[in-house]
């Protein structure tokens, strides 16, 4: 990946964080969602998140996942500004899931910022550990966090969202491909509304924060 790519990116965010999208949203506010334990490591460049997500593949889903189509895991993460649920940073994952009938494996292409991978595993555990847990997983940050200011990780997870071209522009995010024109927008618009909006519909939706953490 070239280095005007991540450049690009960040520049991007910072110049949206102010957005109206950055705060519009389906359901509830970002600071009433549900609760749920995750480990939130803020490093200097990074909150590194942890966290089990293997509701998303329960069944009827994880049984589905071997009907030889092709499946779509998304994993948005956000760390909010408790204040008012602003983003201040963000990132993403998708895996790509097919079952190979023929070798009885299931192909799994992974793409996060920074890493693109072509995986096969012989059970769908292998599938959920890849694509349904977060472990030590970067969200890089464009600036130092404030001291004494409370902040909070949000986590957005689906299975096969019926949205494909805002899984295409997630996907091209991902990979530092998405198109730019001038002032630094992108041409499907503002990159953070790609954190705090539902897709239109999903197969399978798991939203949740953690606790308020000050660094």
């Amino acid at each position: 990946m070239s280095r005007s790519r991540p450049l690009a990116r960040s520049v991007l965010l910072a110049a949206l964080a102010a957005s109206p999208l950055a705060h519009a949203e389906d359901g509830p506010p970002p600071t009433r969602w549900s609760k749920r334990p995750l480990s939130s490591v803020v490093t200097e460049k990074a909150v590194r998140v942890t966290v089990p997500l293997r509701d998303l593949v329960a069944a009827p889903v994880g049984e589905r996942l071997a009907n030889g189509l092709l499946h779509t895991l998304t994993l948005r993460v956000a760390l909010h500004d408790e204040s008012d649920g602003r983003v201040v940073a963000a990132s993403a994952r998708t895996c790509r899931v097919r079952f190979d009938l023929w070798d009885e494996v299931f192909r799994v292409q992974v793409e996060a910022p920074g890493d693109a991978r072509n995986l096969a595993f012989l059970a769908v555990d292998g599938v959920a550990r890849q694509c349904a847990e977060l472990k030590d997983f970067a969200v890089p940050l464009r600036a130092a966090l404030v001291s004494g200011r409370s902040y909070f990780v949000s986590v957005r997870a689906d299975v096969n969202p019926a949205d494909p071209e805002m899984i295409e522009h997630l996907r091209r995010w991902v990979t530092g491909t998405s198109p730019k024109q001038t002032g630094g927008e992108t041409l499907f618009g503002s990159v953070l509304g790609l954190f705090v909006r539902d897709f239109a519909k999903s197969e399978r939706t798991v939203v949740f924060r953690g606790a308020t953490f000050t660094p």
